[in-house]
């Protein structure tokens, strides 16, 4: 470029004369030893005008305003006298603004140069002032005029501002504590004003009887001065803070040496942001069980193991537990398995994780394939609430088949159309002369045990059903004493799956010393159901004993599983527990073979937690003598060796000895220091949680968090208020959650009734009996002539063939199951639903 060219090209950028540039120093240039400065005499003009005392605003963080107000009217006059606009023109900053429109908008000036503008206090945007001048298109100069800020306040962008809100909410704030000043309080505008509050943001009456609503007002009633109500803003950094501080506070209480479990799911929003939880189970030095959210994260993409397993070492990271995992529970998704896999190599070489399935899910796998076999499964994500034309038709259609899964449909479509209209639900509550008035309930495919719970509320329904149906002359819709038996099997069939389910969900306790006991049992229900079964001639009781070999093949799958798992730790975590010990291995349902594998798993886990004991006493005893030299005799004498005895018998003292019906925790809070390595290894194999209920629970806050009218909320906020509700416990105290029950809604209120309502009595259900193979021939004709209906087929039904087409069944004899427990023959005992 020539010189020419050069000057014309800084002539382009600078129009202006080249006298009014400052000066630039000639002062030499020292750069100092940690970075390099230029000390120049070139400033920014509002650096060196703007007093102090005036406030510096801007729509951003930079605040390139400076504020005009009337208290300081003279400091700011004296400034923006000094400016490049203010030396040129005049503005009258204090004339009195009469229009309406000026009390949404605040005077300010341009830091640099003074120029005047309006700011919009709802928000912040910054427009031309009314008086400053502009030159039109005629190139005449003009008031720019109010009719641009009036247009303002009416754009979407407006009305739609976070901080529009807020200036109005602190508007009405400031305004009603400019008159709780100047007029005497009196409890009816009191009372109006809390109303108002109320209904305009669309909260339920009960808020203010809240204990935390109570808390604020006391707290602000008891301040000297009145106090600052924090901005929006100020509430979110503080949420932020508070997460932290909170989860840290919890994770402290994790013994040094102590690991950790870990559960964790995946869930979508209503507003379809996808969400990882990942929760924290360890027992404290006080052998206290306690719980905590390390993370409720985002996720973006397609869920594959490799990802999720990504996610999980970025929270494990943040929280410095990466080296502290024990075990991992999670559901049987594929991609769980391969999240597993992932994170282990990620993981160090010294840190060895396990995995276990979620026992609810397993349970819930089981009965699903049970009802599968019986086409009970409801196809219905939700519940319906319409009636229509063609399922009438459906009725009819239903009304002539005999099987169980018409007897379900009957109920559902009962369901349906009483809660289908208000005239018809209205009608079925009069028909009742109980004080609590229920009415029938639909089953879900997306909800565990639904399908038992709607036939329980059928069962206590069945009176008020028949007045139904003849007040709406819908008899194809009444269920016969043919379909109520039906009913009567299915529940007590299914009642232990919803049982055990409930009562895992609901634990806030060690759960991992269960497991076994609960596959027993499970397996206890089905043998004994289909030995009963196997001796019924009925159509629909062969399908439903085939349904039983479905769910009990499931559920073995499962069981088989256990063996896999590395460590045996189902089995450790069984002897763990002093009501078990060895001695729960020494029934006749295991053999020889799994109690040596058992015992042997249960000493190579013990195996790093002696060392790690040796060594700390080691440590111990190293200090000790430090710091007090003395003799052997004098510490024999003194009874202070504080050297560890030898561990070698520590196994056999704890696992042979006499079982005591006493919780995990409490027995080794006790027994820690006899069996300091059990102890240890207790400690983290309890840790680990059965199921993933906490998880599951922990959804059903982030569906009241990401509540319908919050759709805008960002997935940080989210997050970090689900870390706030949560960090320290998953669900509120007892007293909370019975007054948060009047913020639920009817339908969730009936729902959780249903899980906590006590068991259908005695007189209330036909336990399936023994004996009933008479009226089965007499429903059925003479095809079941050739069946002995006084003989007791218990034993002989093993020997003696079934019909064609009947489902083959394993025998009553003792048998062995692919993990080696065996199961013994039993007495058909009468299956009650108790």
């Amino acid at each position: 470029m020539s010189q020419s060219q050069l000057s014309d090209f800084t002539s382009s950028l600078y129009s202006g004369d080249i006298d009014d540039l400052p000066s630039l120093s000639t002062q030499q240039i020292t750069p100092s030893a940690s970075h390099h400065t230029i000390d120049s005499g070139f400033h920014r003009p509002d650096d060196l005008l703007v007093p102090p005392s005036l406030i510096r605003v801007g729509p951003d963080r930079r605040n390139r305003f400076v504020l005009y107000d009337k208290m300081s009217h003279n400091e700011f006059i004296d400034w923006w006298l000094q400016t490049d606009y203010g030396r040129k023109r005049k503005i009258n900053w204090d004339s009195h603004r009469h229009t309406v429109i000026w009390n949404s908008y605040n005077q300010v000036a341009e830091g640099v140069d003074g120029t005047p503008k309006v700011m919009c206090k709802r928000c912040g945007k910054i427009l031309e002032h009314p008086y400053s001048l502009s030159l039109n298109s005629s190139g005449k100069a003009q008031y720019h005029g109010t009719s641009t800020i009036q247009k303002h306040l009416k754009t979407a962008g407006c009305l739609r501002s976070e901080k529009g809100k807020k200036a109005e909410i602190t508007k009405f704030l400031q305004k009603e504590g400019e008159i709780s000043a100047d007029i005497p309080f009196l409890q009816e505008d009191w009372e109006d004003d809390i109303l108002q509050f109320l209904t305009l943001n669309r909260l339920p009456f009960h808020l203010i009887e809240h204990p935390s609503f109570k808390r604020i007002i006391y707290k602000a009633r008891s301040a000297l001065v009145a106090p600052v109500i924090p901005s929006a803003d100020t509430i979110r950094r503080r949420l932020g803070s508070l997460v932290k501080d909170r989860q840290q506070r919890v994770l402290r209480t994790l013994p040094a040496g102590s690991k950790i479990s870990i559960a964790l799911d995946c869930w979508t929003s209503p507003f379809s942001q996808a969400f990882m939880a990942i929760t924290g189970y360890f027992i404290d030095s006080d052998w206290v069980y306690r719980e905590v959210l390390l993370g409720f994260k985002p996720l973006h993409g397609t869920h594959t193991g490799s990802y999720l397993s990504g996610v999980l070492m970025e929270t494990l990271v943040e929280n410095n537990i990466e080296d502290r995992v024990f075990g991992l529970t999670t559901d049987n998704a594929s991609n769980n398995k391969a999240l597993a896999a992932s994170l282990q190599q990620a993981l160090s070489d010294g840190v060895i994780i396990t995995r276990i399935p979620c026992l609810a899910h397993v349970i819930q796998l089981s009965l699903n394939q049970l009802l599968v076999r019986i086409k009970a499964v409801p196809s219905n994500e939700s519940a319906e609430t319409k009636w229509t034309e063609s399922q009438s038709r459906l009725v009819q259609e239903n009304a002539k088949q005999c099987q169980i899964s018409s007897t379900l449909n009957k109920v559902r479509y009962l369901a349906i159309y009483i809660n289908a209209s208000p005239q018809r639900r209205e009608t079925f509550y009069n028909l009742q002369t109980t004080n609590v008035k229920i009415v029938p309930i639909q089953d879900v495919k997306t909800r565990w045990n639904s399908t038992f719970l709607m036939l329980r509320r059928a069962k206590r329904l069945r009176a008020i059903f028949s007045l139904f149906c003849a007040e709406y002359d819908c008899e194809e819709m009444l269920l016969s004493e043919h379909e109520w038996r039906q009913i009567d099997y299915l529940l007590c069939i299914t009642e232990p799956f919803f049982d055990y389910t409930t009562q895992l969900s609901k634990t806030r306790d060690v759960t991992a010393h269960y497991v076994f006991k609960i596959y027993n049992r499970l397996f206890d229900h089905l043998e004994r159901s289909q030995t009963q079964l196997q001796r019924k001639r009925v159509p629909w009781k062969k399908q439903m004993l085939d349904a039983l070999d479905a769910g009990r093949t499931k559920l073995d799958e499962y069981y088989a599983q256990t063996d896999t798992i590395r460590g045996h730790i189902y089995a450790v975590s069984t002897m763990l527990a002093p009501v078990n010990k060895f001695r729960f291995f020494l029934s006749s349902d295991w053999d020889q073979k799994w109690r040596d594998i058992y015992r042997n798993a249960f000493q190579q886990a013990l195996i790093p937690y002696q060392a790690q004991v040796k060594s700390q006493s080691q440590d111990a005893y190293s200090s000790h003598t430090a710091a007090q030299p003395s003799s052997r005799l004098e510490e024999m004498l003194d009874g202070k060796d504080i050297q560890p005895r030898a561990m070698t018998d520590e196994i056999s003292q704890y696992l042979d000895s006499d079982t005591v019906s006493v919780g995990p925790l409490i027995f080794w809070k006790e027994h820690q220091y006899r069996f300091p390595a059990i102890a240890a290894l207790a400690r983290d194999a309890l840790s680990f949680p059965a199921t993933g209920a906490g998880v599951e629970r922990l959804f059903n806050t982030a569906r009241d968090v990401c509540h319908y009218r919050r759709g805008r909320m960002k997935t940080e906020t989210i997050e970090e208020l689900m870390m706030f509700l949560c960090t320290s416990k998953f669900d509120i105290e007892a007293q909370e959650a019975k007054l948060l029950e009047k913020f639920f809604s009817q339908d969730e209120l009936e729902a959780a009734k249903e899980e906590r309502e006590e068991k259908l009595n005695k007189d209330e259900i036909n336990p399936i009996s023994d004996t009933e193979e008479q009226e089965d021939e007499l429903e059925n004709g003479p095809e079941n002539e050739m069946e002995d209906i006084g003989l007791d087929t218990t034993f002989l039904s093993a020997a003696e063939p079934d019909s064609p087409g009947s489902p083959s069944l394993p025998p009553t004899c003792t048998q062995t199951r692919v993990s080696g427990r065996k199961r013994k023959s039993r007495e058909d005992d009468i299956f009650e639903y108790h």
